[in-house]
């Protein structure tokens, strides 16, 4: 895959439109393109005027679209917990450690680490050029591309204390005189690893500019121009940076808040999408629409 094209922004501002633009403007330049929305209240159905799943389908030549059932990948990950966990701490099956196993569903986090699961398999997708990514609001999108930095702050804490546990499990073993453990071969020790070398992929992709582009899309009033203020804050203290910022129904009179927009996210390309007064829900709007696109630096 070339590349991934993030869109973020608060709730309303068209992440779907302009993620549905940039993807239309990708196989318009012959690139084999998938467009996946993240979103649980998908919003990709009502533009292109069919239904999506789980699964990529294709809409025309080179394009793909799917809605990813965040839901369906909260119970995979879940599931994949049990597993690991039953694998691991096999002499507890005695326990009916299954019982605690079904609280994992209520345990916080779970949605981000569905939304993760989500946005790993558009970056591991192997048969398309680019992936145009639709994301839930503000809130749950930084949640989730935080998570890798953050997983790998504990897993290290937590790989270090494996290590004291299994060294002095083995200072008792040679006081008995048995045979001591390889800490490479120590079940929790591995997964954990195991674990951490996932997180780090994750987090490389997510930090390479080659590879993942930030859009931030809001529109031309104060509440979405605050919104902007603290997501470029929040990405910043993340350590991502934003690409992209999309300027969404936008009034082409408004010139005092258009400069405010380049002037404040000066380091960004600025693209301007006018305002459609025909609702967008097809192709060639799609097609239409891009003609008029705007950059502003």
């Amino acid at each position: 895959m070339k590349k991934a094209y993030i869109y973020i922004g608060k709730g309303g501002v068209g992440k779907s439109t302009c993620s549905s633009l940039g993807a239309i403007k990708s196989i318009n330049e012959g690139n084999k393109t998938l467009l996946d929305s993240l979103d649980p209240a998908h919003n990709l159905h009502d533009i292109f005027n069919m239904t999506f799943d789980n699964k990529p389908k294709k809409v025309v030549d080179n394009l793909y679209i799917r809605e990813s059932n965040i839901t369906k990948l909260g119970k995979e990950y879940i599931k994949s917990m049990q597993q690991q966990l039953k694998g691991i701490y096999r002499y507890q099956q005695a326990l009916n450690i299954d019982r605690y196993f079904s609280v994992l569903k209520y345990a916080p986090g779970t949605e981000e680490y569905a939304s993760l699961m989500a946005l790993e398999r558009c970056f591991n997708e192997k048969k398309f050029d680019n992936v145009f990514i639709d994301t839930p609001p503000t809130a749950l999108t930084l949640k989730t591309i935080a998570l890798p930095s953050v997983n790998l702050h504990w897993i290290n804490s937590l790989i270090a204390m494996r290590q004291e546990i299994v060294n002095k499990k083995n200072s008792i073993k040679n006081i008995r005189k048995e045979n001591s453990e390889k800490l490479d071969e120590d079940p929790i020790y591995k997964q954990l690893n195991n674990m951490k070398s996932r997180y780090e992929a994750l987090n490389k992709k997510l930090q390479d500019d080659s590879f993942v582009e930030f859009s931030l899309v809001l529109n031309e009033d104060e509440l979405s121009f605050s919104e902007s203020l603290l997501i470029q804050k929040e990405m910043n203290e993340l350590n991502f940076k934003l690409h992209t910022i999309v300027i969404n129904k936008s009034n082409s009179t408004n010139f005092g808040f258009q400069k405010r927009i380049i002037e404040t996210f000066s380091s960004s390309n600025i693209i301007l999408v006018p305002f459609s007064k025909e609702q967008v829900t097809s192709i060639d709007r799609l097609n239409e629409l891009n003609k008029f696109l705007v950059n502003l630096n």
